[in-house]
C-alpha cells in the first residue's frame, strides 16, 4: 500500500483577463480571452460566430501590471 505524498498549492504564473460577449443569435453571454484586434467569436451553446469588439491593449496589460501577473491576487492566509 503507497502513501500519498502531499503537495503543496501551486501559485499562478500568469493570468488572462476573460469577457463575457452576449451572442447576438441566442443570446448567451460567451466568455472569451479578451481579444485585442478586431475578431469574430464563436458561441458554445448555438454555434454561430459573430463579430467581436477588440478591447483595449493598454487596459489588458494596465491590469496585469497591477496585479503582477496574478501574483498580487494571490491571498496572503494562504500563502
Amino acid at each position: 500500500m503507497s502513501e500519498a505524498s502531499f503537495i503543496p498549492p501551486v501559485k499562478p504564473v500568469g493570468m488572462e483577463l476573460v469577457m463575457f460577449y452576449p451572442c447576438p443569435y441566442c443570446g448567451r453571454n460567451v466568455p472569451l480571452l479578451a481579444p485585442t484586434e478586431a475578431s469574430m467569436g464563436s458561441c458554445d451553446f448555438c454555434r454561430k460566430q459573430f463579430p467581436l469588439v477588440p478591447i483595449d491593449n493598454t487596459t489588458v496589460q494596465y491590469i496585469k501590471l497591477i496585479l503582477d501577473n496574478g501574483q498580487a491576487a494571490i491571498d496572503p492566509e494562504y500563502v
